[in-house]
């Protein structure tokens, strides 16, 4: 082994000078690094598995900081050996966090005790964590003082979080998913643990027993992240009822395709989108109720959509010269292009002609200047979310008007009038401080049960053409019969609109489901 130029200072601490450390230093910039894609990896997986992005970020970045704090308190209490800690701090690290995602994974799938675990694993993880900084700082303070000490720890982990904070959503995450990026950065703590050993081993009381523990702990992660890919495949059976026939992370979520049978089935992070048995329930109604009541119909907006369903539909109209479809995640529309299966379902729409594919934020483009649309379309997945809520606001809605003509048409997904009335009712509500007409309608989706759509205008929404032929469920004789809203789904009172300041919907998105989880 490397002998080291650290001089011992009783039996409490050594005085890096020269190479050790500059040494030290990359090693608290790529711990700095791990720590916070530790803190963006259960955070995410959470969002996934449970959804509420904003309770779970919230959550995970308070447990964080609250254990980081204990952690730094318990650091006090460490007297001797602090090189050889820190060392075990890092094979502690290495262990727990390339295991977080397999752990949690198994708790969603497999028990009722995911919070329990989760609070767990983020414990252990924060507690190592915080007694990082501590230790480092007093290694390093005998050599340079506490005040530069502080500084040069202190840099080294703000500059390696902020390349960790870009590196995992744009990196990891997208071609590593969850499991696999845990396992790497698990490995990374281990590397570094090694390499302080080899290179401070003479400060060690037993470096032997440091270096075999160490490899063991490389053995047991090394063998877990080869078998990744069976637990895998158990972990799908477990989280979906039907086989898997495609899935991957891409850099916005998880997508995944399910088959038995005649039945296909597409989930996005968890949530299902459709399924190939009933959806032309949902689209038929989403695309020909609003398009019957126009005269003209040349082009048409498809805000979302990504799986060329909507667009499948829209295409049956011959006048139609152009359909631009606006949709974020590239994965989601190479998805509807490429997979057989759902080309065949979505019968080729998204390499029709009259049909132009915008990877793009719907906010964004729609800033944009260009023509109008006759029809415009918003087929996104429910607010339970700021990145989503927030495309269902009056300022974005200001911004479809802006890109609608004057006699046009818009119409929107409003989740279930059954499950989410309040939600449902306050996408009304929200709609009819733009427009003059503004129509709630809904249809029966097996799948999903009732399921509701708005439909605005600033002029008189009369049915004005007729059903193309070939439809099997919307036609000209029942199409007035989506109006047609039960007493028992009712408009409840005092709803609020929702403005990109407040954000009601997510609270009352938030609270019908919670009144469902209660049985109210």
């Amino acid at each position: 082994m490397a002998e080291s130029n650290c001089a011992v200072v009783g039996d409490r601490t050594l005085v890096p000078s020269g190479d050790d450390r500059r040494f030290l230093l990359v090693s608290i910039f790529i711990i700095a690094g791990c720590s916070l894609i530790y803190e963006l990896l259960i955070s995410s997986l959470s969002t996934y598995l449970l959804g509420s992005g904003v309770v779970h970020y919230s959550v995970t970045i308070g447990l964080f900081l609250f254990f980081m704090g204990v952690g730094s308190w318990l650091a006090q209490h460490i007297h001797r050996r602090l090189i050889e800690t820190f060392i075990w701090i890092e094979l502690a690290l290495g262990l727990v966090g390339g295991l977080c995602a397999v752990l949690l994974y198994t708790a969603y799938a497999w028990t009722e005790y995911y919070y329990p675990l989760m609070v767990l694993v983020i414990g252990m993880i924060s507690i190592l964590v915080g007694m990082e900084i501590p230790l480092l700082t007093r290694i390093f303070e005998p050599g340079s003082g506490i005040r530069q000490g502080i500084s040069d720890v202190l840099a080294c982990d703000y500059i390696g979080a902020l390349l960790a904070s870009l590196f995992f959503p744009f990196i990891l995450l997208p071609y590593l998913g969850h499991l696999l990026t845990a396992f790497l950065i698990g490995f990374v703590n281990l590397l570094v643990a090694l390499s302080v050993l080899y290179r401070f081993h003479a400060h060690c009381h037993n470096p032997r027993r440091l270096g075999l523990v160490s490899l063991l702990m490389t053995a047991l992660l090394a063998v877990t992240a080869i078998g990744a890919p069976v637990f895998n495949g158990l972990l799908q059976r477990a989280l979906y009822e039907d086989p898997v026939i495609h899935h991957e992370q891409s850099q916005y979520q998880k997508l995944v395709v399910t088959r038995r049978g005649g039945d296909t089935r597409l989930f996005l992070n968890g949530s299902l989108q459709f399924s190939s048995i009933d959806e032309y329930r949902y689209h038929e109604p989403l695309v020909h109720v609003p398009a019957s009541r126009l005269r003209h119909l040349e082009r048409a907006l498809i805000i979302g959509g990504g799986d060329g369903l909507a667009a499948r539909e829209l295409l049956r109209y011959s006048e139609i010269t152009e359909i631009v479809l606006v949709d974020l995640d590239p994965a989601v529309t190479h998805l509807g292009k490429s997979l057989p299966i759902l080309r065949d379902l979505n019968r080729d729409s998204l390499h029709s002609e009259r049909v132009k594919v915008f990877n793009s934020d719907a906010w964004q483009w729609l800033d944009s200047d260009g023509d109008l649309f006759d029809l415009i379309i918003i087929d996104l997945p429910d607010p339970d979310t700021v990145d989503i809520a927030r495309l269902y606001t009056v300022e974005f809605y200001r911004k479809v008007l802006r890109r609608l003509s004057a006699v046009g048409v818009v119409i929107t997904q409003a989740s279930s009038p059954w499950v989410e009335r309040r939600s449902f009712w306050s996408i009304v509500t929200t709609l009819e401080t733009l427009f003059q007409e503004v129509r709630p309608l809904y249809s029966h989706v097996p799948s999903f049960g009732f399921w509701g759509y708005v439909m605005a205008a600033n002029v008189p929404l009369q049915k004005l053409r007729d059903v193309p032929p070939a439809t099997r469920y919307v036609d000209n004789e029942n199409i007035s019969r989506f109006f047609q809203i039960p007493k028992d789904l009712a408009r409840p009172p005092e709803l609020e609109a929702n403005y990109l300041q407040t954000l009601h919907l997510m609270k009352y998105y938030a609270e019908d489901y919670k009144a469902l989880q209660e049985g109210e």
